[in-house]
């Protein structure tokens, strides 16, 4: 099942790194942005792997979308800039899906470590209270 908050959340974080890290860092700061956002919505998704790779992989699209979108805006909705627009949103939205849907896979992955680690070090504590609550 979606989740639409951590979506929006994903989306929202994704489009403000890459404009930001975009800024700093030329070619590798959407990158960078994209695979952080991915990280943070597959981590937040924590239900299994798939899930995650799933919201990774929409917000990859949806800021692909949104940035194509901006980049219209920003030419000032000129009639010239369209046809390069068009291919290099075919070239830039399949990237970025494939971007969010390794950091989601990512996310997923660390978030499935730190529940069995968390669920090791529960087992471990109560192993060693239990005597002590008897009293032996």
């Amino acid at each position: 099942m979606i989740d639409q908050k951590v979506i929006l959340i994903g989306t929202a974080m994704a489009v403000v790194l890459v404009i930001v890290l975009g800024m700093f860092i030329p070619l590798v700061g959407g990158v960078i942005a994209l695979i952080v956002a991915g990280v943070v919505v597959g981590y937040l998704a924590n239900q299994n792997i798939k899930t995650g790779a799933v919201h990774g992989a929409l917000i990859g699209l949806f800021t692909g979308i949104i940035y194509v979108i901006m980049i219209y805006a920003i030419s000032g909705f000129s009639e010239k800039i369209i046809g390069g627009l068009i291919i290099y949103s075919l070239g830039s939205i399949p990237v970025y899906i494939l971007l969010g849907l390794g950091g989601g896979i990512i996310g997923s992955v660390m978030k499935k470590r730190q529940q069995a680690v968390d669920a090791l070090l529960e087992d471990d504590s109560e192993e060693t209270s239990s005597p002590e609550d008897n009293g032996e």
